[in-house]
């Protein structure tokens, strides 16, 4: 009896077992990939809320946003992202207004290449100078010479100093998009990348916008 009792308490125990595992394996793979999202569909389609990835502000009857702030479980094309900037979605009257991210710095380069891929030719640039050891920042110079070769350059009478796009900005008609890049002393690369209707846009419901836009601001004269 005794043998028939410990024998039934370890099958329980393994049954059990069992089932954490699969709580964990069930609960361990949500997973969301952001470049599947376009601004202007309904946010519906997304199920935001219920993927157990993102924190809920609905601080405006029309306005919600939806952020991770150490985006576990959310990628870019498969491009992790920082774990410290996070990521925020807006929704705009039911619509997807906004999407901001930072890719993690190990993929900033794919990443960038990645953005700039999808938008095209950009709109306007803005350039700017690093100083960086010339062997440290050889791939990143290379890559961004490919993806923008008339904004990359050495400059000849400076050492270790090159010449390089530190944002991009599209204009598609209906959505705004800029992606911007920082270079550090130590050769790493950092990048942010936001994009918004312009609906969502010109009626203040992103958080770090503002319209109209600041006469201060490099895109001034594109975001009006």
């Amino acid at each position: 009896m005794l043998e028939r009792a410990l024998h039934k308490v370890k099958k329980a125990k393994f049954m059990m077992l069992i089932f954490v595992v699969l709580i964990n394996i069930c609960c361990g793979n949500k997973s969301f990939d952001l470049s599947s999202v376009s601004l202007g569909d309904d946010a519906k389609k997304y199920d935001f809320e219920n993927k157990d990835l993102f924190l809920k502000d609905a601080a405006k009857a029309d306005i919600i946003q939806y952020y991770a702030d150490e985006n576990k479980g959310i990628t870019y094309g498969n491009i992790p992202l920082d774990n410290t900037m996070g990521t925020r979605i807006t929704v705009y009257k039911g619509k997807v207004g906004a999407v901001d991210t930072n890719a993690a710095e190990k993929y900033s380069l794919e990443f960038v290449e990645k953005i700039v891929k999808k938008h095209g030719n950009p709109t306007a640039s803005i350039t700017d100078k690093a100083t960086v050891d010339a062997k440290l920042v050889k791939p990143i110079f290379e890559k961004l010479k490919k993806l923008s070769p008339e904004k990359v350059s050495w400059n000849p009478n400076e050492k270790n100093s090159f010449t390089y796009p530190t944002s991009f900005f599209w204009d598609d008609g209906k959505n705004y998009s800029i992606l911007s890049i920082t270079i550090e002393d130590d050769g790493k690369i950092k990048n942010k990348y936001i994009s918004v209707t312009k609906e969502a846009y010109r009626n203040n419901a992103v958080f770090g916008l503002k319209y109209p836009t600041p006469p201060a601001s490099p895109w001034y004269k594109y975001m009006n």
